[in-house]
């Protein structure tokens, strides 16, 4: 009996520690993914070129996790529904999105940029409904329009950006958060039968690389981090640590605890995104960004609560 109830409690315990480590994985993922916006900020002031800068951390996090995917003997593999997936994700999760936050890094406050993660959820159920993935949901679309109030309180108002120039780039910056929806309706739809994370993180991470090349000496923004640029180059080791860490926690997560599990991240990350930009910088948003963050976070928490409703 008494080896029973030790095995039935060690059962429990194991049952519990499964549920708990997703979500420390998921704070981990936002702490860390909400740094990049102002390690952008460093590389663009320290002089290193936007899609140099997006070729350069896709490469170098994609190589480290070749290295992990050899070692695990988890390479990426080349089946053709295999490299649609690397290539699309790639392209719309990390060349074009990381390439735009990177220009308009040194033209906005990091804290309001971090704002844009909160829209990636309602696009993305928007994208999947047009897609015939997702139902339309009346309390989905309120979502939407109440996340879209938000961002018209960050540029309507002339007092809501330390200057008024901003909002053009502020709009500008809003194509990121449609491309990481697109690649997350892609991917929903797509996505190829279950692989280890290491193998699709490292193979989307390469794609990214190789299609940034040529844009990169097509645009004449060629540049090699040497050591030599100081401060640029850091930013650049460190958005490549950032980035490895990121996608392999992304899949890891995903496969152990769902997409709608990891919806959350997008919470946690804008708050990491802003705390880091107070530490760092010392920003200090105005009452409009955190009004606009409030209305962020309400449509996000309107649009979960119809997904997981359609799902239960």
């Amino acid at each position: 009996m008494g080896s029973y109830v030790s095995d039935l409690r060690s059962y429990g315990e194991s049952h519990d520690l499964k549920r708990f480590v997703p979500l420390i994985m998921l704070i981990a993922t936002a702490v860390i993914f909400g740094a990049i916006f102002s390690v952008n900020r460093f590389a663009i002031a320290g002089g290193v070129p936007p899609i140099a800068y997006a070729f350069w951390q896709s490469l170098g996090a994609g190589l480290a996790l070749l290295f992990l995917a050899l070692f695990t003997k988890s390479l990426p593999r080349l089946d053709l529904i295999y490299l649609r997936t690397y290539i699309v994700s790639g392209v719309l999760g990390i060349a074009f999105p990381i390439s735009l936050l990177s220009i308009v890094a040194a033209k906005l406050p990091a804290s309001a940029l971090t704002l844009v993660l909160a829209l990636s959820p309602p696009l993305t159920y928007l994208f999947a409904l047009l897609l015939g993935m997702e139902r339309f949901r009346i309390v989905c679309i309120i979502g939407i329009l109440v996340g879209l109030a938000g961002v018209v309180l960050m540029v309507v108002p002339e007092a809501s950006l330390p200057e008024p120039e901003m909002a053009g780039w502020l709009l500008l910056s809003l194509l990121a958060p449609v491309s990481f929806a697109m690649v997350n309706a892609f991917a929903g739809k797509f996505r190829p039968p279950e692989a280890p994370s290491v193998m699709l993180a490292c193979g989307l991470l390469l794609a990214s690389a190789v299609f940034l090349l040529p844009v990169m000496f097509a645009t004449g923004q060629a540049y090699i981090p040497l050591g030599e640029n100081g401060i640029g180059d850091w930013a650049v080791l460190m958005a490549v640590a950032i980035n490895a860490a990121f996608w392999l926690l992304f899949f890891e997560i995903v496969r152990r605890a769902g997409s709608v599990f990891f919806s959350q991240f997008n919470y946690l990350a804008v708050l990491a995104g802003i705390a880091w930009a107070m530490l760092i910088f010392a920003e200090r948003p105005s009452v409009y960004i955190w009004g606009a963050l409030a209305l962020l976070f309400l449509g996000l928490a309107l649009v979960n609560r119809g997904i997981k409703k359609r799902r239960a």
